[in-house]
């Protein structure tokens, strides 16, 4: 149920609506930016250079401080160390953590105040997760944690990029931010405690996008902040009208979904720029921003990134170390990826690695032949097919799919031709493919864009 604040701005006229918008910036500005957020920034910029065995160091200190208190502090770690015979000094290192069992999402939600401590008490602020899954799950973040987080994406990803906080900037994100019963502009509002223009993700449609290609080309952001479906139907849009060089950030910074190497391609050809990906959950267990190299480097001092092999797929598992509101101890994130690059880095950094994110544990396509298909190889049957804007596959038997498929005008039975045979190439002879079209594809209550949406069982 919304809160009465959301009530209120959702009637409220635009004015007030951007006089809100900047006062939650103010709230947010002091939030995040004040108490030990500058030394989180020195410390993270100077750490950055220091070599792999010291970084190691670093990771292991902080894993033996935090499963302490975890094992110390929280009801659930003390029975499940106890139940286990697992003495916090049996864990020294962060490969160490390999013999505790694996937390999941149910348990976070079943165990709810068990996992917050009981007798050192952390202020914790309420969030929960995104509910991508379609079951969002409530935690618990202490401020300490979310100086850390902001202080991690300032001084490795903007940074990193060429941009800093107060930099004109465009978001493009789940918040709801423009009401969806609204059918003309602006599909946009504007915080100044951030100089932010915030623009819908949920209003990106052929009628509103010539204006909000506008108003953003008339801000002129120095960075696009966004999610990797949003600003690409967007990007599509500039191609399509041949309105490249409007709108040109320094950098766009993405995130919360797969980004594709064609997706790439095509953002940095709209905007004349490089697009810097990122990887983080709301639930700060880890952190890995984009290098000029094009390397995802994981912030050690954040968490502990394991891949592990789990149901028949590699799934990053995480252990965050700045949250004692809520320790997390091998969490299973639910995101798939690729291990790293073992040789060192071209930007000089010894900051570990992980290779791409291929999409979540349950976002593949099953075959009538037992064959799971992920969406990094799906998403190149879609690469070639220009009249499509934007897509998304949805299986509910084994024996089927349905394709939801957004078009534009120029769209034609010869490109559905090829992205069908694209699509048999994958996905074999026997699947039968239903073809629906529609005006927007769905997204899910936080606002992102599943490419594959499986409704069979899941793995867990």
């Amino acid at each position: 149920m919304a809160s009465l604040l959301d009530r209120v701005y959702a009637r409220s006229p635009v004015f007030v609506q951007n006089a809100m918008a900047t006062g939650y910036g103010v709230q947010q500005r002091v939030r995040r930016y004040r108490g030990d957020y500058a030394r989180f920034v020195a410390e993270l910029e100077r750490q950055q250079w220091l070599p792999a065995a010291a970084l190691q160091e670093l990771q292991d200190a902080a894993v033996r401080r935090t499963v302490s208190f975890a094992a110390a502090e929280v009801p659930y770690y003390r029975e499940l160390f106890a139940r286990e015979r697992i003495r916090p000094e049996d864990i020294r290192t962060a490969a160490d953590l390999r013999i505790l069992p694996l937390l999941d999402k149910q348990t976070l939600q079943d165990q709810g105040a068990r996992l917050q401590p009981d007798r050192r008490r952390v202020p914790g602020i309420p969030h929960t997760t995104g509910g991508t899954t379609g079951r969002p799950v409530p935690y618990q973040v202490s401020r300490s944690a979310i100086q850390f987080n902001y202080a991690a994406y300032e001084a490795r990803f903007r940074a990193w990029a060429g941009v800093g906080r107060g930099d004109p900037m465009v978001s493009i994100n789940g918040k709801p931010i423009v009401p969806m019963t609204q059918v003309g502009p602006p599909f946009w509002r504007h915080n100044l405690a951030f100089h932010q223009l915030y623009v819908s993700a949920y209003h990106l449609s052929d009628e509103n996008l010539p204006a909000i290609v506008d108003r953003i080309a008339a801000f002129g952001p120095r960075v696009i902040v966004a999610y990797v479906s949003a600003v690409h139907r967007i990007a599509r849009f500039v191609l399509e009208r041949g309105r490249t060089g409007e709108i040109r950030p320094r950098a766009i910074l993405v995130s919360s979904e797969t980004l594709f190497d064609w997706q790439r391609a095509e953002l940095e050809q709209a905007f004349g720029c490089k697009v810097w990906n990122g990887y983080s959950l709301g639930e700060p267990v880890c952190f890995a921003s984009e290098c000029a190299a094009g390397s995802l480097h994981v912030s050690p001092e954040y968490g502990v990134v394991e891949l592990v092999e789990l149901d028949g797929a590699t799934e990053i598992v995480a252990t965050g170390l700045i949250n004692d509101a809520m320790p997390m101890l091998r969490y299973r994130t639910g995101d798939r990826a690729v291990p790293g690059d073992a040789a060192p880095c071209r930007c000089g950094r010894a900051l570990p690695t992980i290779g791409a994110i291929t999409g979540r544990v349950d976002e593949v396509v099953v075959t009538p032949e037992g064959t799971s298909v992920g969406p990094a190889a799906l998403s190149l049957a879609f690469q070639g097919v220009p009249h499509l804007r934007e897509s998304q596959i949805v299986q509910d038997s084994p024996e089927a799919i349905t394709l939801r498929l957004c078009v534009a005008p120029a769209y034609g039975p010869a490109d559905e031709r090829t992205l069908l045979a694209e699509l048999r190439k994958r996905l074999g002879p026997r699947l039968r493919i239903d073809i629906e079209h529609v005006a927007a594809v769905p997204r899910t209550v936080s606002g992102k864009q599943r490419l594959v949406t499986s409704r069979l069982a899941g793995p867990r």
